[in-house]
């Protein structure tokens, strides 16, 4: 598996497609159904999977680590959320907290993780670290 994190619009999509030969089997967290992820090659937006599952009332962190069990060779793409002003909602804190907890799951569980930023990915686990 692999992370791919950075700050919206910062180009993750377009690096994991190039970085990794990506075309096919992409899953959008937005709307992609959890069957969609487990079989997808790349799954974007994983952050809107999360916020959908909290809405559900779904077991969220549960769930992502069943998706990396079941999905071993994905490429996820998540926004980092973490950063900036706390949000004043409780759920938009809830879903930063929850998102920032799984990211630091999938992380773990991940052989590699990229953080873009402007287009640019630099690799923050791996055994090739620059």
């Amino acid at each position: 598996m692999v992370l791919i994190t950075g700050g919206s619009f910062q180009g993750k999509q377009a690096f994991a497609k190039e970085t990794f030969q990506i075309t096919e089997g992409i899953a959008d967290g937005a709307a992609a159904d959890f069957d969609e992820l487990c079989r997808a090659d790349l799954i974007i937006n994983f952050e809107q999977w999360i916020a959908r599952e909290l809405r559900e009332k779904n077991h969220a962190a549960v769930k992502a680590g069943q998706l990396a069990e079941e999905n071993p060779g994905v490429v996820i793409c998540a926004a980092e959320l973490g950063c900036g002003i706390v949000p004043a909602d409780a759920f938009d804190r809830q879903w930063r907290e929850t998102t920032g907890r799984i990211c630091c799951m999938l992380a773990e569980k991940s052989d590699a993780v990229y953080r873009v930023i402007c287009g640019i990915g630099t690799k923050i686990k791996g055994e090739d670290k620059e």
